[in-house]
């Protein structure tokens, strides 16, 4: 009589372990998938001490989709937001906000703008994940141009953005009066705002922040572009300093442009100038061009066959420290690999004015997220 064949022995809950920590965080149906194979697996994956593992071994989270601000009425205001996905994560069914624009996305949370935002409620972070929505007190002052960061609060701590989505954040606010920028901060913990702290225009004709040019976090500073596209305002979080810096030369009503945060840790600035791709980057202690140089010129005409295409081509938006730009160009959205050179089109349909990233984890269990913001998060 045949011996009865013996069952193959169970894997070790380390070994296990092992194995689906090292599953690509972009793709986080795998975990959901593994989660299904039975309930120790499934207990495995939605433990913390899994999450913190995971968040900790991948570090840089992954682009788990857009939030493409549309364009729907004739007189050309921004008044949609949709999330296209870039993973196998989707948002709830309500994700799509009409008459609500993405400002910023950072550590997991979104900033959300109403076409009335001036009044209650008009400004809103989100949780993509968990749906969950808080909303800003109204805004203290009136104002016609102004741009806003969200980001964690300082106060909590040092915090490696790796969980703390949930924790206190901060909403930076910078606004134009008649001569004066002004800089306007929210705390969540406190639920107010607080400023202003002001300074006067940098030129005697003053000037308008970019209310669509994206801001950019580099160390403990944020910086945001003006209209005229020859300066920016930095902002140093915890000296609640303002100063202005020169953007590179010869940038004035040249078209769309982004600052960003380098693979480096520097401040970038991209934009289309003649047909290429120009990335610049900022190297404190260089004097000339107020220490821009530029890095290199992207031939669009290499991954742009199309010349009539190839003349509407625009800079939309950034991964700030990962080297992705978005590019737009007839209705079509690309990624720019500033490492490869390669493009991708990721998204194609009504008109689209800006792309915000939104970068997370995600696990299978409803709230296990964690966050962070470039590679060095």
């Amino acid at each position: 009589m045949e011996a009865t064949p013996r069952s193959p022995p169970a894997l070790m809950e380390e070994l296990v372990e092992e194995i689906l920590l090292r599953f690509p965080p972009h793709e986080p149906a795998r975990l959901i998938h593994a989660a299904l194979v039975c309930k120790r697996w499934a207990r495995l994956i939605s433990g913390p001490s899994f999450r913190r593992r995971f968040r900790e071994l991948h570090r840089a989270p992954p682009m788990l989709g857009l939030l493409c601000n549309g364009i729907s009425d004739p007189d050309g205001g921004a008044d949609s937001c949709s999330f296209v996905p870039m993973a196998a994560f989707r948002p709830p069914p309500q994700a799509e906000h009409s008459s609500w624009r993405a400002v910023d996305s950072r550590h997991g949370r979104v900033l959300l703008r109403h076409r009335e935002v001036f009044k209650d409620g008009g400004l809103v972070v989100w949780d993509p994940i968990t749906d969950e929505k808080r909303k800003l007190p109204i805004l203290p002052r009136h104002t016609s141009t102004w741009n806003a960061a969200v980001l964690c609060s300082p106060g909590a701590g040092a915090c490696d953005h790796l969980d703390c989505h949930r924790g206190p954040f901060l909403v930076i606010l910078v606004s134009n009066h008649t001569e004066e920028t002004s800089i306007y901060t929210y705390s969540s913990s406190a639920d107010m705002w607080s400023g202003p702290i002001s300074t006067p225009h940098p030129d005697p004709d003053g000037g308008c922040i970019h209310p669509l040019m994206p801001n950019a976090l580099v160390g403990n500073a944020l910086y945001f572009g003006f209209l005229t596209k020859t300066r920016a305002l930095k902002y140093e979080l915890d000296l609640q300093e303002i100063s202005f810096i020169r953007l590179p030369p010869k940038y004035s009503g040249w078209r769309r442009a982004v600052l960003t945060a380098t693979e480096g840790g520097g401040l970038g600035f991209v934009t289309v100038h003649e047909s290429k791709l120009c990335v610049w980057s900022r190297k404190a202690g260089l004097e000339v061009d107020d220490g821009w140089i530029r890095n290199r010129a992207i031939d669009l005409e290499m991954l742009l066959s199309d010349d009539a295409i190839l003349t509407s081509a625009s800079v939309v938006g950034s991964v700030d420290g990962v080297g992705i730009i978005f590019l737009r160009s007839n209705g079509v959205i690309y990624t720019v690999d500033l490492k490869t050179n390669k493009l991708k089109k990721v998204y194609e349909g009504r008109a689209i004015i800006t792309v915000v990233p939104y970068m997370s984890f995600y696990t299978p269990e409803l709230g296990a997220v964690c966050t962070g913001h470039g590679p060095s998060a």
